[in-house]
């Protein structure tokens, strides 16, 4: 499998729009959800709620899989998530997202619009891997943390 470097999965993550999340919960099961996220200096930066499945899951257990939705032109990280606090403690990272999810119905869900989003989140990317459907043979890459 060919090498691939961490800025080309940043970059590719970056122009994503929606990404889905897996964690785990507290009996085992895998979880998996859609969210919205921001790539700022190739770290990719998600928000969310605390109180949610979502939110319990990754305190307890902060390793995730992420990857983006196309199945045909794919991008999985698996990695550690790092709660950076509330959303208000990273004005950087606010600011990205509005400037990414810039139409006028995604407002109502970004974190400075609703005050119960109360975390971010920086992923820590351990390893990814990424793929073309109509290049199948030879277009898999792979990126490791070392």
């Amino acid at each position: 499998m060919a090498s691939l470097l961490w800025p080309e999965v940043a970059a590719r993550l970056g122009t994503a729009r929606s990404y889905w999340l897996g964690s785990t919960t507290a009996s085992g099961w895998p979880h998996a959800v859609p969210v919205w996220g921001v790539v700022v200096d190739e770290v990719l930066y998600l928000y969310g709620e605390r109180g949610t499945v979502k939110g319990r899951n990754l305190a307890a257990d902060p390793r995730i899989v992420l990857h983006l939705a196309d199945t045909e032109d794919v991008v999985i990280v698996r990695g550690r998530v790092e709660d950076l606090g509330h959303p208000a403690d990273r004005p950087d990272v606010v600011r990205a997202l509005a400037e990414k999810y810039d139409a006028p119905a995604d407002r109502g869900y970004l974190p400075d619009a609703d005050d119960d989003f109360d975390v971010v989140y920086a992923l820590r990317p351990a390893s990814a891997v990424t793929w073309s459907l109509d290049e199948y043979t030879g277009s898999q890459r792979r990126w490791s943390a070392g």
